[in-house]
């Protein structure tokens, strides 16, 4: 079903995207669009060659300002790696005997998850955790490259210069470092000029990184370009030259959760006038997945409505400090976990607990190894009654923290696995179960819908009373 979606050349966004069969079918997807539209926009040049020889004065606009036609984001070496050798096993001029792929030695090295040693002693260590861990951090994991990719008749050219690539696949962070931004004097933007199509994997992952990346390098797609950079205006396509190539682009997005992120970043950056397709799920919840012998008390407090997001912020932190965090105190609550989904909430509470002296210790994405050795050591033997730690610091690590009791979900987390699966490790300290705390607002629809369920997360938002218990 998803092929004739990417095929109809409307903006997709799927949210379906999971570990496992589904992320190789989406990937397999991916590769036989991109090949297809480069294969046949390549046959539709040369065609037209053949009329020009026959007729100088034919019409034959099928071109951009620059050759790449279509721009591949993904967050890691190692997903750039499944991604081009699936692009590659797709690709007629990959194919042996007759065909060719050149510097696929460097691509190895510099994408490849090693040798067999290594890639087993990865999956072991990783498959421990969970196989959608093993799938993002396989390998090569690293957040910074950037990659042409040239597609010819006879062979395929990896590693090949932007102005004479068809595909780029690359990273936010390492595209950013030449788009740069609208300020910057150095910056380099045309060979985006004519990207006809935008495709983003994985954004659950990409959420994880710095999204301002993502923006700027979207926003810099299917601008002028400032030099000609060889280009034959005489088949350049009409709507290039009137400066309105963006409303052909077709922008791909592909993600295992939907969010307000992803919302924002179609309605906001993609203006294909085919459309847009949306997929939708119905979740039963990622409460069901906590252990059945827990005996766990989980209470969500909604938070009243506010104007905009700004404000919703500051309602959270004050309902935190006034109630939350009160209670306890009032209930001398040892062994405590809080889980804040972003950074910023995260140094907010942060320094208020430092300003209430609170005995309490914290862990980030940021934290050097021994710092995160000790914090886990001081919670686990009650040297410290709080831990507190940011999604983003789970999502990578994912530690087994012992001497949980209570937790206390700043916000409902993104990826709903993280709740049942920080609940289920009160397990390691106390059978005899705690609480879990969680604030929502009307903003977390979709977050909340992934934990308690779609239609439970729907009556509580409607419901008149401001908290709802589970036990």
């Amino acid at each position: 079903a998803l092929l004739p979606m990417l095929d109809s050349y409307m903006d997709v966004q799927f949210t379906a995207r999971s570990p496992g069969g589904v992320a190789e079918e989406v990937r397999q997807m991916m590769a036989l669009h991109v090949v297809n539209h480069v294969t046949k926009s390549r046959e539709l040049v040369l065609k037209n060659n053949v009329r020009l020889s026959k007729n100088a004065e034919a019409d034959a606009r099928d071109q951009g300002f620059t050759r790449c036609k279509v721009l591949v984001i993904l967050p890691s070496r190692n997903s750039a790696w499944r991604f081009v050798k699936t692009l590659l096993s797709l690709s007629p001029g990959a194919q042996l005997p007759k065909g060719r792929t050149d510097n696929m030695s460097r691509f190895r090295e510099e994408f490849g998850p090693g040798d067999t040693e290594d890639r087993r002693l990865d999956r072991d260590r990783l498959n421990k955790v969970g196989g959608d861990h093993w799938e993002r951090f396989e390998g090569n994991n690293e957040d910074h490259f950037r990659l042409g990719i040239q597609i010819h008749g006879k062979y395929t050219r990896l590693f090949a210069p932007f102005y004479s690539a068809d595909i780029i696949v690359a990273s936010p962070l390492g595209l950013r470092m030449i788009v740069k931004s609208e300020t910057e004097k150095s910056r380099e933007t045309d060979f985006l000029s004519s990207v006809e199509v935008v495709m983003i994997d994985q954004l659950d992952y990409l959420l994880m990184q710095n999204l301002d990346h993502l923006h700027t390098i979207l926003d810099a797609c299917n601008l002028s370009p400032f030099r000609a950079r060889g280009a034959d205006f005489t088949r350049v396509r009409m709507s290039f030259l009137d400066n309105l190539q963006k409303f052909s682009r077709q922008t791909l997005l592909f993600s295992a959760i939907a969010c307000p992120e992803a919302n924002a970043l179609m309605a906001r950056r993609s203006f294909n006038s085919r459309g847009i397709i949306k997929t939708a799920q119905e979740h039963k919840g990622a409460l069901r997945q906590v252990l059945s012998h827990l005996h766990v008390r989980h209470t969500f407090h909604r938070l009243p409505d506010t104007d905009n997001l700004s404000a919703c912020d500051d309602a959270r932190f004050v309902f935190f400090c006034d109630k939350v965090y009160q209670r306890l105190i009032s209930g001398c609550q040892a062994h405590t976990l809080i889980v804040i989904p972003s950074y910023i909430d995260f140094v907010r509470v942060r320094n208020y607990l430092k300003k209430q002296s609170a005995s309490f210790l914290s862990c980030t994405e940021y934290s050097d190894v021994s710092e995160v050795a000790r914090a886990r050591s001081d919670f686990f033997h009650g040297r410290r009654d709080i831990l507190v730690v940011t999604e983003r610091f789970h999502y990578y690590q994912r530690f087994k923290i012992r001497g949980i009791q209570h937790i206390v979900f700043y916000g409902p987390p993104q990826i709903a696995e993280f709740y049942s699966e920080l609940v289920n490790l009160m397990s390691l300290f106390d059978d005899t179960g705690g609480s879990v705390t969680g604030v929502y607002a009307k903003s977390d629809l979709l977050a909340l819908q992934r934990v308690v369920g779609t239609s439970r997360a729907n009556h509580m938002l409607a419901s008149e009373k401001p908290s709802h218990m589970f036990a």
